[in-house]
C-alpha cells in the first residue's frame, strides 16, 4: 500500500488516485471470486476463469463454479433440501446452511429488541440508532451504514446506466434508483 504508484501514502488515500480511471473502474466489481464481469480478450486479466456452460458468469475459482452451479437446480429435483423447520426448499446447500441460521437468532438489539442469526448483522443494524455512517464514497463523499448500499451507490457513478425512465427518459445505474424514480418523482400524481 505505501509503495510510489498505488496513490496511498502513509495510510491515506491520495484524493486524486481515488477517482483515477482504474478505481472508477474496478471500485464496481466484486473481487472475491463471484464477479458477473464477463472476461474479454483475455488481456484484462491472467489468471484462467471458470465459466457456467448454462448462463455465462465467470468465477476465479472451480469451488465459486460449482457452488454457483447449484443455483440452476430446479426446486424439485432429487437434490433440493427442505428447510425441517418452515418447509423452504433449497437448491443451494451454501443458501440453506444459512437459512438454517435465521431460525436461530441468538444476537438481540438491546435497544429495540430485534434478534439477528449473526453478530456483524446486528452490529450493522446498531448503526440505524446510532446513525453512523462509516462507509464513505469515494467520488463524492456521501456516507453509508452498510458497505453493500455504499457499492450499490457506487453504480451511480458509472458510465453505464441502461435503466431509462418511460416519461422522462433519465437514465439509472440500477433498476431500484429507476423504480424509487417511478414511486416518487416523476409518476407522482400521475
Amino acid at each position: 500500500p505505501d509503495s510510489p504508484h498505488s496513490g496511498m501514502a502513509g495510510g491515506y488515500i491520495n484524493g486524486d488516485a481515488a477517482v483515477s480511471e482504474g478505481y472508477a473502474v474496478d471500485a464496481f466489481f466484486i473481487t472475491d471470486g463471484r464477479s458477473r464481469r464477463k472476461v474479454s480478450g483475455g488481456a484484462a486479466r491472467s489468471l484462467p476463469r471458470h465459466t457456467c456452460g448454462e448462463c455465462g458468469k465467470s468465477y476465479a475459482t472451480s469451488s465459486n463454479l460449482s457452488r454457483h452451479k447449484q443455483t440452476h437446480r430446479s426446486l424439485d429435483s432429487k437434490m433440493a433440501k427442505k428447510c425441517p423447520t418452515c418447509g423452504k426448499v433449497y437448491v443451494s446447500m451454501p443458501a440453506m446452511a444459512m437459512h438454517l441460521l435465521t431460525h436461530d437468532l441468538k444476537h438481540k438489539c438491546q435497544v429495540c429488541g430485534k434478534a439477528f442469526s449473526r453478530p456483524w448483522l446486528l452490529q450493522g443494524h446498531m448503526r440505524s440508532h446510532t446513525g453512523e455512517k462509516p462507509f464513505g464514497c469515494a467520488h463524492c463523499g456521501k456516507a453509508f451504514a452498510d458497505r453493500s448500499n455504499l457499492r450499490a451507490h457506487m453504480q451511480t457513478h458509472s458510465a453505464f446506466k441502461h435503466f431509462k425512465c418511460k416519461r422522462c427518459s433519465k437514465t439509472f445505474a440500477l433498476k431500484s434508483y429507476l423504480n424509487k424514480h417511478y414511486e416518487s418523482a416523476c409518476f407522482k400524481g400521475a
